[in-house]
């Protein structure tokens, strides 16, 4: 009998037992005994694509759906408590709506082929707000998406040339973030080096397929100009827009 752990060869259909695809853990032999005495080898033929899900008893795919959804569980608890823990303080009520729950489950089940998003607006119609509720609805799905999250201007400040420190390194880490967002965009001064950037971070992640969300108050007519033409260009191709209305919800509000 072989051991049931997951390697290049296990090729299980999360799709055919309506479960998302994660690196779960698989039912040890012993315990799936219960449902037959060939029930662990017509498994491990199962992981090995040799047998559908057409194929198991519905004993067996109840097993197995509710074995990963377990996992899903945990794992979803743990996102959110390490999203709440990260997520400043002013958005930590954050909730995704409708728009970025069905982004964050196209995000979680094909990240390179999931498209960024462009939150535009005026300043105060909660495009941050938003962009951390899409987070979080990320964090809801079960499955481990690491993310860093940056102001334009402290995306600067992090950045900048530091003794003793691989800046090369640092740029390469935010680049390659499974999922990046940054906030503000346009917000700081315009610059050969800010420039080069944004642009060496954005075309990164542009050419490797790999999802963001980037807000930004300026109006899409300026945005070229604001950032420079090449980063709006790909900004325009990887990214879906998403165009918040309204009053400065700031004004008034409580410190």
């Amino acid at each position: 009998m072989h051991a049931h752990q997951p390697g290049p060869r296990r090729r299980v259909d999360f799709a055919g037992l309506k479960v998302p695809a994660a690196n779960y853990a698989l039912p040890s032999p012993s315990a799936t005994l219960h449902l037959g005495p060939d029930t662990p080898d017509r498994l491990d033929a199962f992981y090995a694509g040799r047998l559908t899900v057409a194929d198991l008893s519905t004993a067996e795919t109840d097993f197995l759906r509710e074995h990963f959804q377990t996992q899903l569980d945990a794992v979803r608890e743990q996102n959110i408590d390490a999203f709440e823990r990260r997520v400043p303080r002013r958005y930590a009520a954050a909730r995704p709506d409708a728009a970025a729950r069905d982004w964050a489950d196209a995000v979680t089940a094909a990240p390179h082929t999931a498209p960024s998003l462009l939150v535009l607006g005026p300043t105060g119609t909660g495009k941050t707000h938003f962009a951390y509720g899409a987070l979080r609805a990320v964090a809801e799905t079960g499955l481990r998406v690491s993310w860093q999250a940056f102001t334009e201007p402290d995306l600067f400040a992090h950045l900048r040339p530091t003794a003793g420190r691989d800046d090369e390194q640092a740029l390469q880490d935010i680049a390659n973030a499974d999922l990046l967002f940054i906030d503000d965009l346009g917000a700081a001064k315009l610059s050969d080096w800010t420039e080069e950037i944004t642009y060496r971070v954005i075309n990164y992640r542009y050419e490797q397929c790999l999802p963001g969300i980037y807000t930004s108050n300026i109006p899409p007519k300026e945005l070229a100009a604001a950032i420079g033409n090449r980063i709006a260009s790909r900004l325009t191709e990887m990214c879906d827009r998403i165009a918040l209305k309204g009053d400065d919800l700031r004004k008034g509000a409580r410190p």
